[in-house]
């Protein structure tokens, strides 16, 4: 079985993260691995060395005109019968190689986020769409009711030797910012247009009860203007030294932040997923979140999640209700990994990507 996978992205998030997991399982399984990217990029040096083959082609200035051309020349002698495109702005460009290289590939579009490519045109053009939850895969039926037969649903899975409970105890994040082991730290992932200003009310009324608590973002402080309007909004409310800048951190740094953190919480009402979700679960943090978009596909039921489905001040009634309980913290604390290695694993997502992977690349032969 021969799977070219094709994304473009510079930088390096969810989607890339996503591939990093997949693509090696895929190939022990004894897939042929194809990857198209940028030279230069984070996915370019991830598989540098590896068993996945990469293909670093340019897609500015002139390559805008000649990647599809390089695209189809890989796909026509290497024998790819599967083509996955990860992003929407490759749609074109894959769809053009495919015709091009004369093999009718199978074309699969797996979109990461709800701003998916939205042209009714170019999602009818794929063979298989596959969502990485009901809140995508519900935005894509609305905007394209005739692929509706088309998606699909393959959950994420982590890799549970790097996130699990082994990790207790280090406290490299309270040790980083002088934080004693009785400050309750409150945990969050993902940049500020995940809409982290609301929970800055919800803190308000927490740190009535709990006056010491924290905030713990693992977010880059300068950059968009929703990082000036979230420190406005916390110096408006008295909030300010209740704010921990943590910054971006490798998946390594991410296992002490999620040890540290007494509750991961989450307010972006308009996530594809959030792996770093189940991430947190894994190693032990409860997580409570507005109960919208992606994240509901992998709190509901959860033993060890809750889903808020009102505001922020729901979402500090919540919070505050598990700070209080200690017994109902440890419970959850537990459950969380034990719910991820059922649902959520790596070994699962590759085995899911593998059968269907087989089964379309069998119907199209």
């Amino acid at each position: 079985m021969n799977v070219l996978f094709v994304n473009n992205f510079r930088g390096r998030g969810g989607g890339e993260e996503f591939l990093r997991d997949l693509l090696p399982g895929l190939a022990q399984k004894g897939v042929n691995v194809g990857l198209v990217c940028r030279p230069g990029t984070a996915l370019s040096a991830m598989f540098e060395n590896t068993s996945i083959n990469v293909y670093a082609i340019e897609r500015s200035g002139s390559g805008a005109y000649t990647s599809a051309f390089q695209i189809a020349k890989i796909i026509r002698s290497e024998g790819y019968r599967i083509v996955n495109i990860q992003r929407g702005h490759d749609i074109i460009q894959s769809w053009a190689a495919s015709l091009l290289s004369g093999r009718t590939p199978v074309l699969i579009y797996t979109p990461q986020v709800s701003e998916f490519n939205r042209s009714r045109i170019l999602l009818s053009r794929m063979d298989h769409i596959v969502t990485i939850s009901r809140h995508i895969r519900d935005n894509l039926a609305t905007c394209c009711p005739k692929i509706s037969s088309r998606i699909r649903i393959i959950y994420y899975g982590i890799d549970l030797s790097m996130f699990n409970v082994v990790h207790y105890g280090k406290a490299a994040i309270r040790k980083r910012f002088g934080l004693n082991p009785d400050t309750r730290i409150i945990g969050t992932v993902g940049d500020l247009w995940k809409n982290q200003i609301e929970f800055l009310d919800s803190l308000r009324d927490i740190r009535k009860e709990f006056p010491d608590t924290r905030y713990a973002l693992v977010a880059a402080e300068s950059g968009i203007g929703q990082i000036r309007e979230f420190k406005e909004r916390a110096e408006e409310l008295g909030l300010s030294d209740a704010i921990v800048w943590v910054g971006r951190l490798s998946k390594e740094d991410m296992r002490s932040f999620y040890t540290d953190i007494d509750i991961a919480v989450s307010t972006h009402r308009n996530e594809g997923f959030g792996i770093w979700v189940l991430e947190a679960l894994a190693v032990g943090a409860p997580v409570i979140a507005f109960n919208a978009g992606g994240i509901r596909d992998a709190l509901e039921a959860c033993p060890a999640g809750v889903l808020v489905d009102g505001g922020a001040r729901e979402m500090a009634a919540q919070v505050i209700r598990v700070m209080r309980n200690d017994a109902m913290r440890k419970q959850m604390s537990e459950a969380g990994p034990r719910w991820v290695a059922e649902k959520f694993s790596r070994e699962r997502m590759v085995e899911d990507y593998f059968r269907f992977f087989k089964t379309v690349g069998r119907k199209k032969q």
